[in-house]
């Protein structure tokens, strides 16, 4: 080994110690928010969850009346009948697994195993890009619900990149085990596992456009993920959910309106990727890249502008529903990346990764504070409310919600303690805490240069009136 690979090894390591150790810290930093209390009782008694046959049994009935999305759920709901320090080390490790499962979709089999400028730029792409970071990556319920999903689905895709980047032979064993694999991942996450199949599609398209044989593993990979995706669309809970939100907009204003909301996530958040992956695919094309090296960042951005449209069919795109779409282009743009191997591109993309990381950096300075922040405000809250529920024996309790700052914090735009205390989040809290009713009469926030919040600004109005008042007194 040259000791310039040694060095990339080097940098490459310390880079995926970095992130896994930020992460890490983040998700100590994130306590249980919102619907991280209903999750930790079981859906069908409202018992808390103790044991495995119990979270089987909530999961079923949440099948019937809630949503398909069963396996990323028996995650979300397995990790409360464990200390969070359980989750916080397979999150992190999660996370850091996204940014490796993304490297060698991008990469493949090369030689050169350590890209240092390419898995720079993915980490940045991740940090960067998602509107809801935070919601998906270090809120628990969140991160099982979105990072899993986009994980799952995308190391799904890594055998199918590399046999379009150099065929290989494979037994039956394989042929079971994709089938198995695929199952799983198609019932992941109804955008995301949708994103997957166009991967899927695309890719036995390709090879049949090429006039090569569709090996065994593909379509028995393909037809388990299409199982996996149809007993997740076809969850009776999803029907059920439907009808609690009619929607009596006309059909093609509707349809309008949905599509309208698609193309507006990727213009808020994803143009820098589409405009990355525009770039560096003309350049591929002008260089002569071979019909294999163009077709799989293709296949990747299609995939990924698959996922972001299939929200067509859902009456609501939340920000955090992003997630997989995101990852996809990120692949996509990755993919492109790593075909140039000339010293100047070679180096011109080095000194681009270097100037973004510097943007990053800042990022992450703001982030760390309000994480932190907020955690130190929530735990000094939660003091206070055990030791009041104590004092008065389970009697209802008011006390304030806390508002973050930044996308970053796990519990941005997610609801808190509120005035309202009989929804299912307050009912779940106020059980987790031994309490009649638990519910907030103001929202609290702390003070963040540079940032504000309705928190603040409502705080500040009350401080400028509470001046002028006695001024004039």
């Amino acid at each position: 080994m040259s000791l310039g690979t040694k060095r990339r090894r080097t940098c490459f390591r310390l880079i995926a110690g970095l992130v896994f150790a930020l992460m890490f810290l983040y998700n100590c930093l994130t306590p249980y928010i919102a619907d991280d209390f209903t999750f930790a009782y079981a859906f069908d008694t409202g018992l808390r969850l103790e044991s495995l046959p119990q979270l089987i049994q909530s999961l079923a009935f949440h099948y019937m009346e809630w949503t398909g999305r069963v396996v990323v759920k028996f995650f979300a709901q397995g990790f409360t009948m464990f200390p969070k320090i359980v989750f916080n080390v397979f999150n992190a490790a999660a996370y850091l697994g996204l940014g490796l499962v993304i490297y060698r979709l991008a990469r493949g089999r090369r030689s050169d195993r350590y890209d240092v400028a390419a898995f720079l730029l993915i980490q940045v792409a991740l940090w960067e890009i998602s509107p809801a970071f935070g919601q998906t990556n270090l809120w628990m319920c969140g991160a099982c619900n979105y990072l899993w999903a986009s994980l799952g689905c995308l190391a799904f895709l890594l055998p199918w990149r590399y046999y379009l980047q150099k065929p290989f032979s494979s037994g039956k064993g394989m042929v079971i085990g994709m089938a198995a694999a695929g199952l799983f991942a198609g019932w992941l996450s109804e955008n995301t596992s949708a994103g997957m199949l166009v991967c899927l599609v695309l890719c036995i398209a390709f090879l049949i456009w090429l006039k090569q044989k569709v090996p065994a593993w593909m379509i028995s990979g393909f037809v388990g993920a299409l199982a996996g995706f149809v007993i997740l669309i076809a969850a009776p809970g999803n029907y059920n959910r439907a009808d609690d939100f009619p929607d009596t907009t006309p059909f093609l204003t509707k349809y309008a309106v949905r599509f309208l909301d698609c193309v507006n996530m990727l213009w808020d958040n994803a143009l820098p990727l589409l405009m990355v992956f525009a770039a560096l695919y003309v350049l591929l094309w002008m260089q002569k890249a071979s019909p294999a090296e163009l077709a799989w960042p293709a296949i990747l951005l299609l995939g990924g502008l698959g996922a972001n449209f299939a929200m067509i069919l859902s009456p609501f795109y939340y920000d955090r529903s992003s997630h997989g779409v995101f990852s996809l282009l990120t692949a996509a743009c990755a993919a492109c990346l790593v075909q140039f191997e000339g010293q100047r591109m070679r180096k011109l993309f080095a000194a681009g990764a270097a100037c973004v990381t510097v943007v990053c950096l800042f990022d992450v300075v703001g982030a760390s504070y309000d994480i932190a922040s907020y955690w130190m405000m929530y735990h000094t809250r939660e003091s206070l409310i055990v030791a009041e529920a104590a004092q008065n024996d389970g009697a209802a309790i008011v006390t304030y919600g806390i508002e973050p700052y930044t996308r970053w914090c796990g519990a941005y735009d997610l609801p808190d303690i509120r005035e309202n205390g009989e929804d299912s989040i307050a009912l779940a809290r106020a059980k987790w805490y031994g309490v009649a009713e638990l519910t907030a009469d103001e929202v609290r926030t702390y003070p963040f240069p540079g940032h504000t919040n309705e928190a603040y600004e409502a705080g500040y109005e009350e401080s400028i009136a509470a001046s002028t008042q006695a001024d004039s007194n």
